[in-house]
């Protein structure tokens, strides 16, 4: 129960860096949402049942022009169809006794976010001794921890920027919107340190991103994704520059 406790404690604690980035953001979803004309209510249940970034923003607007419910469900499956791979990977560090009903919840609140936070090794998540390997299987109490305060927040901060609509000029809407890209990169860029491996992939995925992005629009987000993966599986080895070891 106690190492429980822990785990979950270390979960709020690390949710603290997603819940500082989502807040700007899911603030200036509220407003856009109010500012496209569209009820209080609808703008919240999009950001409480989708819970899933750009394709909120996307799915708000073409709800504002009018657009047929199957093709926001269409565009938002594509554009979410990253999540995908990102649940190949994540699905593989769980713990395998976490429960069906468990699992629809981590996968539901499950963004770019908390997959980078959650690969990121720690002292309390990988404990190492003669017994155990290095990488422990992510449980349900650190996850619970790490997921439930970052939706919690979207909820809130959603809420009012619903309720402050009026209020706040769309001058400030680009800057409050560029807060979970700023989180994004810092957490990628740690995992970079002292791995060629990783550096390898973020270039060759961020490059191919870059260069398709002007053919392909957000097609290019799944290409590059596939790109950067093929580039890890080729690269056998993962240098710790920092520990001298070769995983």
């Amino acid at each position: 129960m106690n190492d429980q406790k822990v785990m979950f404690r270390t979960g709020l604690k690390d949710s603290i860096a997603i819940v500082a980035g989502f807040i700007p953001a899911c603030f200036t979803f509220g407003l856009v949402g109010k500012g496209l004309g569209l009820g209080s209510l609808e703008v919240f249940l999009l950001s409480a049942l989708v819970f899933a970034g750009a394709s909120q923003f996307i799915g708000v607007k073409m709800l504002a022009a009018g657009a047929a419910a199957p093709v926001i469900l269409l565009l938002t499956l594509i554009i979410n169809l990253r999540y995908l791979f990102i649940s190949l990977s994540f699905g593989g560090q769980l713990n395998r006794n976490i429960s069906v009903l468990a699992r629809t919840w981590i996968g539901f609140s499950l963004t770019e976010e908390v997959y980078a936070v959650s690969m990121i090794p720690r002292e309390e998540v990988n404990r190492k001794t003669e017994n155990e390997k290095m990488n422990q299987p992510l449980g349900l109490p650190y996850l619970l921890g790490l997921q439930i305060p970052p939706y919690v927040a979207n909820l809130i901060a959603t809420a009012s920027g619903i309720t402050l609509a009026s209020y706040i000029p769309a001058l400030y809407l680009p800057a409050l919107n560029t807060s979970l890209y700023a989180l994004l990169i810092a957490l990628v860029v740690p995992q970079l340190k002292g791995s060629l491996r990783n550096m390898a992939i973020c270039i060759s995925a961020a490059g191919s991103s870059w260069l398709l992005n002007p053919l392909l629009g957000n097609s290019s987000i799944l290409i590059a994704m596939l790109i950067g993966m093929a580039v890890g599986s080729l690269i056998k080895g993962q240098v710790k520059a920092e520990k001298g070891v070769s995983i």
